[in-house]
């Protein structure tokens, strides 16, 4: 199946989701397997990621791609920026020519809530709790902001809690947008921008 979505965050980058419908041996006809992965559904997943990067940009090069000790995928030339992100039977990913970034993608259910204690604090919940959404849509929407961070920063030991704030948000022509705080070594205010496809958030840093 082709790309299910696709924007231009601005000229220099964009976003793409793949609904994953296909067998293995769809994928791999441009994208090989990267590193030996034995679980069916994460190889999938990985294929289906890299097939997407290709299908947004024809040039980026998948053989020079390597892993950070964090296991983020990267191009040491710098000549593409991306992030990717999966969740059930999709994958999505950002690509910029100029910046770092991070993405993710989380299905709205209601387990999240019971882990909230976990990447949440009370001045969070509260902020969250008067956005016009049910608590699972505000848990998931907070999760992917977090996760977009924790892949954006790549540092590693990355306490959701501790080192990552989220300090305002709210909906601007059906884009949420959110500001948040890095603080590990360093203080660094971020902004994310969120949407909702079907019953998923996507969240991106750029």
């Amino acid at each position: 199946m082709p790309l299910v979505y696709q924007q231009n965050i601005n000229e220099h980058t964009k976003i793409g989701v793949w609904h994953i419908l296909e067998t293995e041996d769809f994928f791999l006809e441009k994208a090989k397997e990267q590193y030996k992965i034995s679980h069916f559904k994460k190889k999938l997943q990985h294929l289906a990621g890299r097939y997407l990067l290709l299908e947004m940009e024809a040039n980026i090069s998948l053989k020079n791609i390597l892993l950070t000790v964090t296991g983020k995928p990267f191009l040491p030339d710098e000549s593409y920026f991306f992030s990717i992100s999966h969740c059930a039977d999709y994958v999505v990913a950002i690509i910029s020519t100029t910046s770092n970034v991070g993405i993710d993608i989380q299905h709205v259910v209601p387990k999240i809530e019971s882990i909230k204690q976990k990447f949440l604090t009370e001045e969070e919940m509260n902020l969250l709790s008067s956005l016009a959404i049910s608590l699972n849509e505000q848990f998931t929407f907070a999760w992917t902001i977090k996760e977009a961070m924790f892949k954006y920063f790549d540092e590693g030991a990355i306490d959701f809690k501790q080192h990552l704030k989220i300090t305002s948000a709210n909906i601007e022509n059906q884009i949420w947008v959110s500001k948040s705080i890095f603080n590990k070594n360093r203080v660094q205010k971020i902004e994310s921008k969120s949407i909702r496809f079907n019953d998923f958030f996507i969240t991106w840093i750029q």
